[in-house]
Parts: C-alpha cells; sequence; structure tokens
C-alpha cells in the first residue's frame, strides 16, 4: 500500500508541474514540495518494510537511520529522505512559500526515493 501511495503522490506532484498555472492552482511550489514530502515518507516507508518488516513511528528523522540500514552502502536514499524531511514543516504548516527551484529540488529527491523503491 504504502509504495502505491509514493506512486501516487510523486504521479500528483508531476502533474501540478505541469498543468498547476494553467490550472489557476495557487501556490504551486508548496504543493509539489508537500506532495514530494509525502511521496518521499511512503517511499522510505516501503522500503524499509519490505527489507525488514519494520516501519519507523511518528518521529520522522528515526525513518531517516532506519532507512539507512534497509538499503545498501552507499545509498543516497537517507539523504533524500532527510533533504525532505527538512522541508516538512515549511511545505505542510507554515505560511512561508517556497520557490520553484527548492519545490524542483524536493521532487527530485522524491524521484530518487521511488527510483530505490522500484529496484528493491
Amino acid at each position: 500500500m504504502r509504495a502505491r501511495h509514493a506512486h501516487a503522490f510523486l504521479d500528483a506532484a508531476e502533474l501540478i508541474l505541469l498543468l498547476g498555472d494553467d490550472a489557476g492552482i495557487e501556490a504551486v511550489p508548496n504543493l509539489i514540495g508537500s506532495l514530494a514530502v509525502l511521496s518521499g515518507i511512503a517511499a522510505a516507508d516501503a522500503i524499509c518494510g519490505g527489507s525488514r518488516g519494520e516501519r519507523a513511528g511518528e518521529n520522522h528523522l528515526d525513518a531517516v537511520d532506519l532507512l539507512r540500514r534497509s538499503v545498501e552502502p552507499g545509498s543516497t536514499a537517507p539523504a533524500q529522505l532527510k533533504r525532505l524531511l527538512t522541508a516538512k514543516s515549511t511545505t505542510q504548516y507554515s505560511g512561508q512559500l517556497i520557490g520553484r527551484v527548492k519545490a524542483f529540488e524536493l521532487l527530485t529527491a522524491a524521484r530518487r526515493l521511488v527510483e530505490c523503491l522500484d529496484r528493491s
């Protein structure tokens, strides 16, 4: 289920990237960033669940350590997850707007985590 969520959030972010401005959606970068964060968390949950049968608790930063133990040494997946988690509050709870460059960076991190999921 979490793997499907990871893909669905990523697909939604990609659609917002392509169509958000034309559809008149406000705060497109924040929406992309928020969906990227959700995609990355779901991908990490699926990776950890598949390889270790575990899922991190409420503290998302614990998920970075769990993911590190769940992937091959040298994988960038933990760094990608940490990048996304660092932006979680800003993209999902804050009134602060992020820029398009930051949104694209978060989307790239989510893509890399989903790719890691697909390889696992």
